[in-house]
């Protein structure tokens, strides 16, 4: 249940932020492709740095997969879902300030 939470919550900010490609993953194991442009231009550079600013933040997520930019979030099993709010408004956050 805290996973399609998790995925519904990352898929709005998919509607906010344009660099965000693509939200996919099952159960709380979540990949975020960040993007360029609308051709889909792998944004690794910019996943290095919004992974270090959510470490900034007391959040510890991977950045990987083909292109080095899929935000990879796999969370506590124990996660509430006062915690992935706090987690994704933190994303929110740092997208913004991109």
């Amino acid at each position: 249940d805290l996973g399609e939470y998790f995925m519904k919550r990352l898929n709005e900010l998919a509607d906010k932020h344009k660099i965000i490609g693509e939200v996919r993953g099952l159960g709380l194991m979540i990949g975020v492709e960040l993007v360029k442009d609308e051709k889909k231009t792998p944004a690794a550079a910019e996943a290095l740095k919004i992974r270090e600013k959510m470490r900034e933040r007391g959040f510890l997520i991977g950045a990987g997969g083909a292109y080095g930019c899929t935000l990879r979030i796999e969370p506590p099993l124990m996660i509430t879902k006062d915690q992935v709010d706090r987690a994704v408004d933190a994303l929110d956050e740092v997208l913004k300030e991109n």
